[in-house]
């Protein structure tokens, strides 16, 4: 699968199994991920693509920054992904 910077994608091994991360930059087998708080922009975490599941195709102004190659702060991919799960889990009950 591929995946491109603004993605948002679920953890789906190791410690953060089951969270919700932006693709910050992809490369190879590789992808940066970051989730605002324990992983920052600035330092974002490398995983493997077969570790990941893609949540779907979301929009948010924070995720159309970071597709657009606009910076973005920590905070706002908090509330990026804050609202997407929300809204993954809400879809997910129906």
């Amino acid at each position: 699968m591929t995946f491109l910077p603004g993605d948002v994608v679920r953890s789906a091994a190791g410690h953060d199994r089951g969270d919700l991360f932006l693709v910050c930059r992809a490369e190879g087998d590789f992808l940066w991920l970051a989730d605002g708080k324990r992983r920052k922009i600035e330092t974002p975490k490398k995983k493997r693509r077969k570790h990941v599941v893609s949540t779907g195709v979301w929009t948010h102004p924070a995720i159309d920054c970071l597709r657009n190659g606009e910076p973005v702060l920590d905070s706002e991919i908090r509330r990026a992904l804050a609202a997407l799960q929300n809204r993954f889990s809400e879809t997910k009950e129906v």
